[in-house]
């Protein structure tokens, strides 16, 4: 049977059907229509532009064991941010980015900025990520901030 795969950063196991419905509620009070969300447990959480669609995988959660990387601390609340206020916000705007890691770390400092009710530990967490993000690439965020879609909603 395949599983997602993150190496323990994330949640690895399949996810209940109560938390799945959390999630799917969760998603849909950021906007996304209940019909667009699909769970599946052999690949990871994800925003399909092409479609306008979200699939939610067993690393939308944790794995519940503190790890150094922010990513691997990013809530659920915040993953689905990161998907939906992040990269689905910016699609809807055409304002993705090409390059993977501007578009991810775009995606983490919107949900971060933009996401209605996040606790300010979700926020930090998010705007963490997208930090490790951009180090782990050599790219600082002042050299790329102007072009990143992250100042208005």
């Amino acid at each position: 049977m395949l599983k997602v795969a993150t190496g323990g950063r994330r949640n690895e196991k399949p996810l209940s059907n109560e938390q799945i419905a959390d999630v799917i509620s969760y998603a849909v009070s950021l906007g996304m229509s209940p019909e667009r969300i699909y769970y599946v447990d052999y690949d990871c959480t994800g925003y399909g532009c092409s479609f306008d669609l979200l699939r939610i995988g067993t690393d939308v959660y944790p794995s519940g064991i503190y790890q150094h990387s922010a990513n691997s601390r990013i809530s659920m609340h915040g993953a689905i941010a990161h998907e939906l206020i992040g990269h689905r916000a910016a699609a809807l705007a055409d304002k993705t980015q090409e390059n993977d890691t501007l578009e991810e770390a775009q995606a983490s400092i919107r949900a971060a900025k933009f996401t209605p009710d996040l606790t300010s530990s979700e926020r930090i967490t998010l705007y963490r990520d997208a930090i490790a993000r951009l180090k782990n690439e050599n790219i600082k965020l002042k050299d790329v901030k102007q072009s990143l879609h992250i100042f208005k909603e």
